[in-house]
């Protein structure tokens, strides 16, 4: 029998999506700052602030739905679904105590 298990360490994945967590972390602190900057008049010689700010509005959503998408994929790695995980070892412990109980319960009068 061969036993296939997985390979240590980041996966080429993991290690693309912990980058692009991170750039999108650093783009959406300047998207804010530059959309400020715009708002507080630092760019006069901008022809359109007004288009300027919505597109940083837009790329701004942008990058919430693919941090909220990489939070989606983390958690159905971990095996969250609808915000809850079950934890099998605990189920298993509880299961087998009680199951433990009954065993005892039903040889209760007799010798064991």
């Amino acid at each position: 029998m061969v036993l296939i298990t997985p390979d240590e360490g980041p996966s080429g994945l993991t290690t693309s999506v912990t980058s692009l967590e991170r750039q999108l972390s650093d783009m959406r602190a300047d998207l804010e700052a530059l959309q400020d900057r715009i708002r507080a008049g630092e760019f006069e010689d901008l022809k359109n602030p007004s288009r300027a700010i919505s597109d940083i509005r837009q790329w701004l959503r942008i990058a919430i739905e693919a941090e909220a998408q990489i939070e989606r994929r983390q958690k159905e790695q971990k095996g969250i679904v609808h915000e809850w995980a079950l934890d099998f070892d605990t189920a298993r412990t509880s299961i087998g105590s009680r199951l433990d109980r009954l065993r005892r319960a039903r040889s209760a009068g007799r010798v064991p």
